[in-house]
C-alpha cells in the first residue's frame, strides 16, 4: 500500500529530487576523486564503483582502484554539495548496517 502524502509534501519531493538529479548529471568529473563521487551517487555501492573504475582501468598512484581507496574518498572533507550529500548517505548507511546480523 502506497502511502498517502499531501500534495504540498509530494511537490516538494519533486522539487529536491529533481535539484539531486541535475546535481549528479552536471557533475563535472575533472578527477579520479570527483569520479568516485559521481559513481557513487549512480550506485550507492562502494564495490559497484571500484567494479566500474577496474573495468575502465583506472589507478591511483599506479595500483588499481580498491574499497579502502574509495571509501577514503567518501569519509575525505567534502568539497562541495554532491560530496557533502554523498558522505552523508555513505555513513547513514554505516550506521544502519552496524550490529546487523551478517547474512
Amino acid at each position: 500500500m502506497t502511502k498517502l502524502i499531501k500534495v504540498q509534501k509530494a511537490k516538494d519531493e519533486i522539487k529536491r529530487l529533481q535539484h539531486y538529479i541535475n546535481l549528479v548529471e552536471s557533475y563535472e568529473v575533472n578527477s579520479l576523486e570527483r569520479w568516485i563521487i559521481k559513481e557513487y551517487a549512480y550506485t550507492n555501492s562502494i564495490i559497484e564503483v571500484v567494479r566500474r573504475a577496474n573495468i575502465q582501468k583506472l589507478t591511483y598512484e599506479g595500483l588499481p582502484l580498491d574499497k579502502k581507496f574509495a571509501t577514503a574518498v567518501l569519509k575525505a572533507k567534502a568539497t562541495d554539495e554532491l560530496h557533502l550529500i554523498m558522505q552523508r548517505g555513505y555513513k547513514h548507511r554505516i550506521k544502519m548496517n552496524k550490529g546487523r546480523p551478517l547474512r
